[in-house]
């Protein structure tokens, strides 16, 4: 797999982009601490050498508990102090997914030892205190504004205004008994038989037979493997390697199959259709009574022969005139109706062009 040489930055004296492969910084001489984050610079080229290779190889590097040098993953005793390794910690190994992998250092000073602490730097120029406060303040107070013209817009409106009219409506049907002709598929109570006849009711679908057909059919096969660079795995020594996927390319194939396709057909089921005649009271008229008073009455009815009253309906409706002339409407049930009177003063709570509510 693809080895690259990582980058490191010194955190006692600062100097950057240090090669993975140096142990101690070549500007101060100070040994790599443990948990030095390494980082990859954008286009950094794959290691050919095989001593690099073999070095990225070893695993990752151990610092000595006892004095804070590096050390390679082969050593079993510190190169400074010749203490054994024992319990000393590793730099850790990291997998990060593709493009994920570090491009600069840290550069933490503040997590350099006490003793080892550089001169701290001159202060950044900050910007004024009042100004993220005033953003703030001015961003709340736009949506603020926003919020009352919404609340505003949807608010329900409050008009004065006046009854105008007192309308109501009433009808009644006019029903007579008279002989019909019907068709049915039964015969019901008091018809009288005039003819009948075997008719289709409907249809059944009944299978006749089968007949071969072909048809394409598609489907995937796998015809090879694309393999791709999908992350980097940083060795705790300096180097990372690449970390190598594989997906599966697959090829859409045809091929012509043989079925079996049932074919069906209509057959017609017959049942006997019975014409008759019948008595039944049928609506002849509808009589109409409307008005604009508080004397709403019903229209007379006088039924001739073989008549009678049917169902009857009735309306009642308000309208609201304001002082600008705009009218509203509003049904009601006739006890409602009648507690109002023309040249009434009443508000009227309106939202959508609607009476939401109504107040005397």
């Amino acid at each position: 797999m693809t080895i690259r040489e990582g980058r490191w930055d010194c955190q006692y004296c600062g100097t950057t982009a240090i090669l993975g492969r140096h142990q101690a910084c070549p500007n101060c001489a100070k040994s790599r601490p443990e948990g030095t984050k390494f980082y990859l610079l954008d286009g950094e080229a794959a290691v050919s050498e095989q001593q690099k290779v073999d070095r990225a190889n070893l695993g990752a590097d151990w610092v000595c508990e006892f004095c804070r040098t590096s050390n390679t993953a082969d050593r079993q005793v510190c190169s400074a102090c010749q203490a054994e390794r024992g319990t000393s910690p590793s730099q850790q190994v990291k997998r990060y997914a593709a493009g994920a992998a570090p491009q600069s250092g840290d550069m933490d000073l503040d997590a350099v030892p006490p003793e080892r602490q550089q001169p701290t730097p001159a202060p950044k120029a900050q910007r004024p205190a009042w100004l993220l406060p005033a953003g703030i303040g001015a961003f709340l107070f736009l949506c603020l504004c926003l919020c009352l013209a919404l609340f505003a817009f949807g608010r329900p409106q409050q008009v004065e205004a006046t009854v105008s009219q007192t309308l109501w409506e009433r009808t009644i049907q006019v029903e007579a008994w008279e002989t019909v002709l019907e068709d049915d598929w039964s015969l019901p109570n008091g018809g009288r038989l005039l003819s009948q006849r075997e008719e289709i009711h409907h249809y059944n679908q009944v299978l006749s037979h089968y007949e071969t057909r072909e048809r394409q059919v598609s489907e995937q096969v796998q015809v090879g493997t694309n393999s791709y660079v999908c992350g980097q795995q940083d060795l705790g020594n300096g180097f990372f390697r690449d970390i190598q996927c594989s997906d599966p390319v697959y090829e859409t194939r045809y091929r012509t199959e043989s079925y079996q396709e049932p074919v069906y057909i209509s057959v017609p089921v017959y049942q006997t259709k019975y014409s008759y005649e019948i008595d039944r009271w049928i609506v002849k008229r509808t009589e109409r009574a409307d008005g604009d008073s508080f004397q709403p009455a019903w229209p007379s009815v006088a039924p001739g022969s073989n008549e009678r009253e049917g169902g009857r309906e009735e309306r009642y409706t308000i309208v609201f005139t304001t002082a600008d002339g705009q009218t509203y409407s509003q049904e009601m049930s006739l006890a409602e109706w009648q507690t109002y009177e023309q040249g009434m003063r009443v508000e009227l709570k309106i939202s959508d062009g609607r009476i939401q509510e109504i107040t005397r």
